[in-house]
């Protein structure tokens, strides 16, 4: 899905952000099976921000733990290591990426309200299907658009235009995208994680959730996303960017195995989740 055009743009971005070296590091630690829960506390501890920050994040309403969560350590034990993933992943690419513009054009806070509302239905999706890794799912969802950011920042004159575009052609924002970079977000988002060195399923829900079978080997992955996304947009949570609902591709629905009064009772828990999930954004929003 990569093609010239997209990583000729993207090379020529200098100031194109790398992962802060103490995230890294702790993101290589929380996917090694090997590493301890001390090693992991100790490496987020040496970012004081950090650590601020995940703790206050384990705390808030959306984890609903009954008691105070005061260090590191205990919170790597009472949530686990994919809710400590998405903490610290969450946090760093919205905060690395929070520059808004002026014109107010694409609405920035309304963005991440959609893409939270994705993740909390992709998780949904995921137990539903019996998936095991439902929190890493979650990631999937919460990170699906954040190509538009990218895009957003560096390219904004010609994102806007594609936004309008797609506003007054009432066409899908990754369609607009196209005819005028060559390319989508989904591609930016995707080049961008690989250069992290983020799992190979992460990666493959971003740059498939639009064509969840283009690619057989990722299709169960970007179908989770693909749906998601689809019902966040009949919920009208947050803004995509467009006020177009996408078409829903049929195979990935079929894959999902949901009645008609399933996606109703998912809705329901999904907006009363996303009443708490506000304080989850809220924070991982804070800048140090």
């Amino acid at each position: 899905m990569e093609n010239r055009e997209l990583k000729k743009k993207l090379s020529a971005i200098k100031q194109l952000p790398a992962l802060p070296r103490v995230v890294s590091h702790v993101l290589q630690l929380l996917q090694n099976p090997d590493s301890t829960a001390h090693e992991i506390g100790a490496a987020i501890s040496q970012d004081q921000a950090l650590a601020s920050k995940v703790l206050r994040t384990a705390n808030s309403a959306f984890y609903g733990f009954p008691r105070k969560i005061t260090t590191i350590n205990y919170a790597i034990v009472v949530l686990g290591l994919n809710n400590i993933k998405n903490i610290v992943l969450s946090s760093t690419i919205i905060n690395g990426f929070s520059t808004s513009s002026s014109d107010g054009i694409f609405d920035r806070r309304a963005f991440w309200e959609h893409s939270l509302a994705c993740g909390i239905f992709a998780r949904k999706l995921s137990v539903h299907l019996g998936m095991k890794n439902s929190e890493e799912v979650f990631m999937w969802g919460l990170l699906h658009d954040f190509g538009k950011v990218v895009l957003d920042i560096y390219f904004h004159e010609e994102f806007i235009q594609a936004v309008e575009l797609s506003r007054t052609e009432q066409t899908p924002l990754s369609t607009a995208e196209f005819e005028v970079f060559g390319f989508n977000h989904s591609g930016v988002g995707a080049l961008l994680l690989r250069k992290w060195s983020m799992p190979l399923p992460l990666v493959k829900a971003v740059e498939y959730h639009h064509q969840p079978d283009q690619d057989h080997s990722a299709f169960r992955i970007a179908s989770i996303v693909h749906a998601a996304d689809y019902l966040c947009r009949r919920l009208a949570i947050g803004s995509g960017g467009d006020g177009t609902l996408p078409a829903l591709n049929k195979k990935a629905w079929k894959l999902m195995g949901i009645s008609a009064d399933e996606v109703k009772q998912l809705s329901k828990e999904v907006l009363e989740e996303f009443a708490l999930a506000t304080e989850f954004l809220n924070e991982v929003e804070k800048a140090e």
